[in-house]
């Protein structure tokens, strides 16, 4: 392992004699055009181990008529289905369940590199006619420094986007140009206001005991996407206060339960409608509904078309 990733693993890591058990699965090495380059590594463990989601901002100021150089680094948990690159932590690409997805669920610490080229820095502070003019220099001291900060939601969120892309090419480097910038931003936005609560929407969410009941609460409406289940059996579930877990579920993945549990119902739909040829009968029953009428309204609402209409194109 080089220097780099070793320095955020005894961070990540509480025991750094542990990281010896991670094995390399993935590597993606990518150099966008005038913008950056980015590094994505996989590792993968068999023992558990007690990961903590780490960012480092590193920052090097302007000088010498060179512009400034900014490299953000992550270090987040995370988990793999299988082997197809696009199944991430919620389902399989294919919409089949993880027993059906080839192999157990794996998992794994990614680290994601992105180096931000100085011309490119230098682009986007033209014309910025204020006094600070780098992005972290929001103390005025124009100094070099290495600041270590948790990955807020939205990064995360951002981070397994880029983690389980399938794109490919040109569409490949315009994909991990505007993650890489959407990352810039929210690193600048914890950096200058260095507030937790801003951090994670919700204070109680810089707790990883807190943001995993999350992740189970996500994992269980997705499991079950044919049987709907009450915020209060969910908060049971995963032992929260029903208002800590919507304000946390919204925090995390921007939506609310009952939104996010019926944009993933249909879209199951949709690919059983479309991709598996059922009947609109058929799959309202498999989701849930004892009503058809009740199902091609959601189903509208959502797709903007009615089950029906689907099966014609």
């Amino acid at each position: 392992m080089t220097k780099e990733i070793q320095d955020i693993l005894s961070l990540a890591i509480s025991q750094p004699a542990m990281s010896d058990q991670l094995e390399l699965a993935k590597q993606d090495l990518v150099q966008v055009p005038d913008c950056l380059d980015f590094n994505l590594q996989r590792f993968t463990y068999v023992k558990p181990l007690p990961v903590e989601d780490v960012a480092m901002v590193m920052y090097e100021p302007a000088k010498s008529g060179k512009a400034a150089a900014i490299e953000l680094r992550y270090c987040v948990a995370g988990t793999t289905y299988c082997t197809n690159p696009a199944c991430n932590d919620q389902l399989c690409a294919e919409g089949k369940k993880q027993e059906q997805c080839g192999t157990e669920k794996v998992s794994t610490v990614d680290m994601v590199t992105l180096r931000f080229k100085p011309s490119f820095i230098q682009g986007l502070q033209k014309g910025n006619t204020s006094n600070t003019i780098s992005l972290f220099e929001a103390t005025g001291k124009k100094k070099a420094f290495v600041k270590t900060i948790q990955p807020c939601t939205k990064s995360k969120l951002v981070l397994e986007q880029m983690v389980h892309h399938t794109y490919e090419g040109v569409l490949k480097n315009i994909f991990l140009q505007s993650r890489a910038l959407d990352l810039l931003l929210y690193s600048s936005d914890q950096f200058i206001q260095n507030d937790t609560e801003e951090r994670y929407g919700c204070r109680f969410l810089t707790q990883m005991e807190d943001r995993a009941k999350i992740t189970k609460a996500r994992d269980i409406l997705l499991e079950q996407l044919d049987s709907p289940i009450t915020i209060r059996e969910l908060a049971k579930r995963v032992a929260m206060n029903e208002c800590y877990l919507k304000k946390g579920f919204k925090a995390v993945y921007g939506t609310t339960i009952y939104d996010y549990f019926q944009k993933e119902r249909m879209e199951k739909a949709r690919g059983l409608l479309y991709e598996k040829g059922l009947s609109v009968s058929e799959v309202a029953i498999m989701m849930g509904y004892s009503c058809i009428s009740h199902f091609s309204t959601a189903f509208k609402k959502h797709t903007g078309l009615k089950p029906c209409e689907l099966l014609f194109r």
